[in-house]
């Protein structure tokens, strides 16, 4: 398998641990969205189950490698919500009865928790005492989103690692390998995903770019009448959280060029308009401005599509007599 270059470190650190005798039974890996984390535990799940390692590789070529990589490997589990519900505690009791049994093909056996901040509360007491007393040649491989708590009894138990965006330098190479784009729409995709590679690579190819310009020019249209109408058509459910962080990153950019601050822009490609903007602001609205934003965000997560409009408009209604004409 080849790993994306951002995540060979820490396969290759928890590979050596393993070589070295000290390998973990239960990786938990914090990552953001973008950044394959997924590959990550699939190469070390290959690596674990391999009977000929080739160093830091798997051979490629034994019964159980074969099997690992058809995706039918017996001593291979997986748990993960289904249908984007929480994972529940009859799940991982029946996990948990396979483990206690011998490997039905006599090597490790790899238990794969894809989002292990979905755990209910009993399903998480249901795995604490197998990651307590662990199995013989059994491990977990964990992996969560950076920003959602994991509880601390299970965190406990595992060793954590935090998988962070790459440098711009290793992503901006990744990107113009993928994508047949200027260096400069590269990293203008990169900064508004935060630098994170495969957020920047679907941006290029949805050709959103070009959309979240269009977008920005509609939302200083939509400043300048104070006319909620002027933006509320180009919200696309499909792209709406895109749409919401372009806002964010616009107005909290102006926010820093009203303090003077000049590093870490995410819209450098807008520099003159927000600095146009930023000037006819006030610190203190720029900041509330930027609150209201990430409350909208915030709602429409823990909403259904039905009241999204609703709450789009309001956020957009605040920002004009919060803001732009207080």
């Amino acid at each position: 398998m080849n790993l994306y270059p951002w995540l060979q470190p820490y396969y290759q650190q928890s590979i050596s641990a393993f070589q070295q005798g000290h390998g973990h039974h239960a990786l938990l890996f914090k990552a953001d969205q973008g950044l394959g984390t997924d590959q990550l535990l699939d190469a070390l799940g290959h690596w674990l189950m391999c009977q000929n390692p080739q160093d830091q590789q798997p051979c490629g070529q034994c019964h159980h490698c074969h099997l690992t990589q058809a995706h039918n490997h017996p001593d291979i589990y997986q748990l993960a919500p289904i249908e984007n519900k929480d994972i529940g505690v009859d799940q991982v009791r029946e996990i948990n009865e396979k483990i206690n049994q011998h490997a039905q093909q006599g090597g490790n056996k790899i238990i794969y928790v894809r989002g292990v901040d979905r755990l209910t509360e009993a399903a998480a007491n249901a795995m604490l005492k197998t990651l307590e007393e662990p199995r013989p040649n059994t491990y977990f491989l964990l992996q969560t989103d950076i920003s959602s708590p994991v509880m601390p009894t299970i965190y406990s138990r595992c060793q954590a690692q935090t998988i962070n965006p790459p440098a711009m330098a290793i992503a901006s190479i990744w990107l113009q390998q993928q994508s047949a784009v200027e260096i400069s729409e590269i990293q203008t995709a990169l900064r508004i995903s935060y630098g994170r590679p495969l957020t920047a690579l679907s941006v290029l190819e949805q050709g959103l770019l070009e959309k979240r310009r269009e977008f920005l020019r509609q939302f200083w249209l939509f400043y300048r009448k104070c006319s909620p109408l002027e933006l509320m058509p180009l919200f696309d459910k499909a792209i709406v959280f895109h749409q919401l962080d372009w806002i964010i990153a616009f107005l909290a950019d102006a926010l820093k060029a009203k303090l003077h601050i000049r590093e870490n822009w995410i819209c450098e490609d807008l520099a003159a308009g927000i600095q146009q903007f930023s000037a006819q602001q006030n610190a203190q609205g720029l900041l509330k401005a930027t609150q209201i934003m990430q409350q909208v965000r915030a709602d429409l997560l823990q909403i259904n599509a039905v009241n999204q409009e609703l709450i789009l408009l309001d956020g957009l209604t605040r920002l004009i007599t919060e803001v732009f004409e207080g």
